[in-house]
């Protein structure tokens, strides 16, 4: 599922990333009732942001989180109105998942996602709370980063946090392959999609830094609120 903890990340002045506020994830379709007790009940999560396209929720659905009834945001990170055929032409002519990730934060309207996620994600009372895509890598990812980023975080940790995705993302492609989805079309992706290495996510921050100063003033070009980053870290950092 790789779901994890994005608390613990010592931030600027001193300051650390709050533990049991905020966690990351993929889809939560193959839940169980042991997970679902430990989410809603151990965890105390009461509040899910969903990364997924129309398609993917209509298609895989969210499992027994369904049943918990919890604060739901559909916050849909896709650029060109989610259009596959456009991803398509990223896969054939991208190296590698952060020529990817360049290529989708250059839309404006994903940048304006991003910022209403993050805005869902500032509300005290959100906390805990869970935001997700399909595996937990890219869509999660750069919103982790992002998130990371306006804490304060530095950019070695917001890269490794990137990197804990790939052991999950092998046992991914091997049960896929193994036992590919009735009625999927086939795994049409390039080898790349499937691995969360360093230099993907360093490219990525280096472009902001480049072209925007960094990911506050990447996110202030998006639309986000002068306000937001002291909201963030008022309820997020210790």
């Amino acid at each position: 599922m790789n779901f994890r903890d994005i608390g613990g990340y010592p931030a600027r002045r001193g300051r650390t990333v709050a533990w049991r506020r905020v966690y990351r994830s993929g889809e939560f379709r193959n839940l169980t009732r042991e997970d679902l007790h430990r989410l809603t009940k151990e965890l105390r999560v009461g509040c899910v942001i969903d990364l997924r396209s129309d398609f993917e929720v209509k298609k895989h659905g969210n499992g027994l989180l369904a049943e918990a009834g919890l604060k739901y945001h559909n916050i849909i990170f896709m650029a060109n109105g989610g259009d596959p055929e456009a991803n398509a032409k990223r896969y054939e002519h991208c190296t590698n998942m952060g020529e990817f990730y360049i290529e989708l934060v250059q839309q404006k309207e994903y940048g304006r996602k991003i910022v209403e996620a993050l805005e869902v994600i500032a509300e005290p009372e959100n906390y805990p709370l869970v935001f997700h895509c399909a595996v937990g890598k890219d869509r999660t990812g750069m919103l982790a980063a992002m998130l990371l980023s306006l804490l304060g975080v530095g950019n070695a940790d917001i890269i490794e946090d990137y990197t804990l995705s790939e052991p999950y993302m092998d046992e991914l492609l091997a049960r896929l392959k193994n036992n590919p989805p009735k009625n999927d079309p086939p795994l049409d992706i390039p080898d790349y999609f499937w691995k969360a290495p360093a230099e993907s996510m360093k490219l990525l921050l280096a472009m902001l830094k480049k072209e925007y100063g960094g990911v506050a003033g990447y996110l202030k070009a998006m639309g986000m609120p002068a306000s937001l980053p002291a909201q963030l870290k008022k309820g997020l950092l210790i």
